[in-house]
């Protein structure tokens, strides 16, 4: 097992009523350090190519998973040892086959996953498949699947976001598996997406890029959250309703606001276009630390930069904590992280996820796995 410190830095801010420029409430008096691990893989090579934006964790969060598609394995990688642990093998044809893997796997809970819209045990076994022409959604049909979905093996149901073709808009979607019925709830929160979709054309065809919606399951809670504001949706599994939750800012905006050319017809002017749609916040899903009890997210804004050659274009990168009612508890600017730009052909925001009361994110380090952990301490 490799472990070396990349950088410790602390930070004390000083506990006061007033706004600080650093940060505010629950981050109002601590110590931040930032240590970087290394995964021990030993003869083998992990799949990297994707930077594990596709992998999920276990439900203890001991374990991470992630496919590898070229021997179209499955990486069980052991977070407290820091070690690759074993590789297990799924099937890519046939009736247990997995298919061409795209968009990840969610774990959904001890003994079973989800890869795309199947369901299936961790020793290969396909357990369920969700066909979404049996509800009615495809191209054909003018509405897709936007989301992973998020299964209630309970009563066997699957919510998803699905988007309409013809406006760009999304709604909250819930498949009844037993009987094939699906019910379409609007979502205020995804309103504007029409407005952030950017199109380039090449001819007549073209390729379309928006924010990002997510989906994410908290006990008998589905979170609901999109790029463009901090605006949170849930919905109650148990009292089958949605309802919102707001929370004011005081470090930046609470949602984009800036008008955007959308059309297209070179890559230039919509990587352009793009880099500036990202120059304003941009809002993450909120993620669970099960040791504080709270729920943190991530929020930032690239800066404009001279230079497209460097590795990291400069970025203001935010923490947010909230309580787990999703209340707005504290928030902070965290000035010593750092993320590749943004462009309509890049990857996205770095994995990342909380574990015993720290915060892990992904990075590359020398071409292996690594990640950066930050730890609070008051």
């Amino acid at each position: 097992m490799r472990y070396f410190t990349f950088l410790i830095l602390v930070l004390t801010i000083s506990c006061s009523d007033q706004l600080d420029d650093k940060g505010w409430g629950y981050f109002s008096d601590f110590h931040v350090t930032i240590d970087t691990l290394i995964i021990e893989s030993g003869d083998e090579i992990l799949y990297l190519n994707d930077d594990i934006i596709g992998a999920d964790l276990s439900i203890d969060h001991k374990y991470l998973y992630n496919f590898n598609p070229y021997d179209h394995t499955l990486e069980k990688i052991n977070l407290d040892e820091l070690k690759l642990e074993v590789k297990l093998l799924f099937e890519k044809e046939g009736p247990n086959g997995t298919g061409q893997i795209t968009g990840g796997i969610e774990v959904h809970d001890e003994t079973k996953l989800v890869i795309q819209r199947h369901l299936f045990s961790f020793d290969g076994k396909k357990l369920l498949t969700i066909h979404p022409e049996n509800f009615s959604l495809g191209w054909e049909n003018g509405e897709i699947p936007n989301s992973k979905p998020v299964f209630d093996m309970e009563v066997k149901r699957l919510f998803l976001l699905i988007q309409k073709i013809e406006d760009k808009s999304n709604v909250f979607g819930i498949l009844d598996l037993n009987n094939y019925e699906i019910f379409k709830l609007p979502l205020q929160s995804f309103d504007e997406f029409k407005d952030y979709t950017f199109t380039l054309w090449r001819g007549k065809s073209s390729v379309s890029i928006g924010p990002k919606g997510t989906l994410d399951r908290f006990g008998t809670k589905v979170i609901i959250s999109n790029q463009l504001t901090s605006l949170l949706t849930v919905y109650d599994i148990e009292l089958d309703s949605l309802y919102f939750k707001t929370n004011n800012s005081q470090l930046t905006a609470n949602k984009k606001s800036k008008i955007y050319k959308t059309e297209h017809e070179a890559e230039q002017s919509i990587e352009a276009e793009y880099t500036r749609f990202h120059q304003e916040i941009n809002f993450l899903p909120p993620f669970w630390d099960n040791k504080n009890q709270v729920f943190y997210r991530f929020s930032y804004q690239q800066l404009p930069s001279e230079s497209k050659e460097e590795q990291y274009i400069k970025s203001k990168i935010y923490l947010a904590v909230l309580d787990k009612n999703l209340k707005l508890i504290g928030e902070v600017y965290l000035p010593y992280l750092k993320k590749p730009a943004e462009t309509p052909f890049s990857k996205p925001f770095p994995k990342h996820f909380a574990k015993d009361g720290k915060i892990w994110i992904y990075e590359n380090i020398n071409d292996e796995m690594g990640f950066v952990v930050l730890s609070f301490n008051n």
